[in-house]
């Protein structure tokens, strides 16, 4: 089994517990107004797979070290997360184009047209 060290600051197992205690906090968010520290390290381990206590040492960053196994569970619920961010704000921006779009076939621009070749459908304006 591999290991992580946490050692001295300044060296690079220590920048890591860094890194892993920001990971951790990254997938507490969001975190409501008022939210308890306790609440969001719990959110975060459920997250990563990791128990309370271990995620509150990774967190606080006095975890002595860090499996590998663990590392690899917070790296893939950050990229899971993050991926599920992406997805969340593409939907939303297709959704405002699809409302501006309507908004300008509402009014009925003639300097506009919808060029069907996109996938999602463009609003062009027209030349000349």
């Amino acid at each position: 089994m591999s290991f992580l060290f946490a050692g001295p600051i300044g060296s690079s197992p220590n920048s890591l517990g860094r890194e892993f205690s920001e990971a951790l906090k990254e997938l507490s968010r969001p975190r409501p107004e008022g939210d308890q520290v306790a609440l969001a390290i719990e959110r975060a381990a459920k997250r990563a797979g990791l128990t309370y206590w271990r995620a509150f040492d990774i967190w606080y960053r006095k975890a002595r070290r860090i499996d590998a196994h663990e590392a690899e569970q917070i790296n893939e619920a950050l990229r899971l997360k993050r991926e599920k961010a992406a997805a969340d704000e593409y939907q939303e921006l297709k959704i405002r184009l699809a409302k501006l779009e309507a908004s300008l076939l509402v009014h009925a621009n003639p300097h506009v047209h919808r060029d069907h070749h996109g996938a999602a459908g463009r609003l062009v304006r027209k030349r000349g």
